[in-house]
């Protein structure tokens, strides 16, 4: 799959068994000895490579030498790992925000600008959604309003208290309340026009997802994680040193602390296009032993859905002009590193109306 983007493009790789490798300009995708792909390297921004998918030597080290990250995930697409070009010369960076994010004080304001955006983006995500399935009940009816609905008033009581926690434990547990009430609304932002409903909704679950809803919410997390990463490590921080996620061998913290800016306007709104709008069915999910994962065909439309909503423009909250939400991953990067520098007093996380 190759969705195109204003950036480039991103390549999926998730043929079990294939091959990668490099030939003239073009990167060339065999099995079996047969080519079923290729591509112009000049073309491509990223590389997304699931399970059992070699790549050559000769193809990373082109790809590492053009700054195009490849992107490891299990083949349930889990983040293992990135191939990055060289990590950038802003030694001070990483420097400061070492010494910025071990400051208990100044990581708590970090943390509360990160869980506001978070929870206001959720709430106005549960309100958008519920107004436009006001407006598509054939009857007319008026009864579901964003805005009156308890839960929505209760994440904004929640807001309102962010400010006068001093406690990151306070802080996280806040953060759990307004995650519970979200998703426990998130049922009703699914159409159910299927009999059975089997894209039914009842509670958050994973590692592993044990229904289709789930199942497309994990793995449209791991899609954002990866890009969050690459979105710090452009800038030149270390992604595994954060603010708000405690740091845990092999844990990308700070790729998480970004991430969590952007789950509901980027990977839940992924998820409930390709439910509301058909695009993906029961078939193409696979359940074994109470665990649920997309087939490929079913990757092959989130791959879509999600680069879509990547190209998706919006405008910047505090600056004022409008970009894709995938670029709108490293401005906010480059707005924690000024802040790590001392450039700006204060950080402020993305959000929209």
């Amino acid at each position: 799959m190759l969705p195109q983007s204003d950036e480039g493009a991103v390549l999926y790789l998730q043929e079990p068994g294939a091959h990668v490798g490099k030939r003239s300009e073009h990167l060339v995708v065999r099995k079996d000895g047969v080519e079923i792909q290729r591509v112009p390297i000049a073309a491509v921004h990223q590389v997304v490579v699931f399970g059992n998918v070699q790549v050559s030597t000769q193809a990373l080290e082109c790809l590492a030498t053009l700054e195009v990250p490849v992107v490891y995930l299990t083949g349930h697409g889990r983040f293992i790992a990135a191939l990055q070009p060289a990590p950038t010369k802003n030694v001070k960076l990483r420097v400061n925000q070492v010494r910025l994010f071990s400051d208990p004080h100044k990581a708590l304001a970090l943390a509360r600008a990160v869980v506001r955006a978070k929870v206001n983006n959720q709430r106005t995500l549960l309100m958008r959604s519920l107004r436009s399935r006001a407006l598509d009940e054939p009857s007319g009816n008026d009864s579901i309003r964003g805005s009156d609905e308890p839960a929505a008033q209760e994440m904004a009581d929640l807001l309102t208290r962010l400010d006068r926690i001093v406690d990151p434990a306070v802080l996280l547990g806040t953060e759990g309340q307004a995650a519970a009430l979200y998703f426990s609304q998130f049922k009703r932002m699914l159409k159910a026009e299927s009999p059975g409903r089997e894209f039914d909704f009842k509670t958050r679950n994973r590692r592993p997802p044990r229904d289709p809803v789930n199942a497309l919410l994990s793995f449209a997390y791991a899609m954002l994680l990866k890009d969050c990463f690459s979105a710090v490590c452009t800038v030149g921080f270390d992604p595994y040193f954060g603010f708000y996620h405690a740091s845990r061998h092999g844990k990308p913290s700070l790729a998480l602390d970004l991430m969590e800016e952007f789950r509901a306007i980027i990977a839940d709104s992924v998820v409930l296009t390709l439910v509301n709008t058909g695009s993906v069915r029961p078939r193409d999910f696979l359940v074994w032993r109470e665990a649920c994962q997309l087939t490929d065909e079913g990757r092959a439309r989130f791959f879509q859905a999600y680069e879509q909503r990547k190209a998706t423009v919006v405008t910047h909250p505090v600056f004022g002009y409008k970009m894709s939400y995938g670029r709108m991953l490293e401005v906010q990067a480059r707005m924690l590193a000024a802040h790590v520098r001392g450039d700006i007093p204060e950080y402020t996380g993305f959000t929209v109306r």
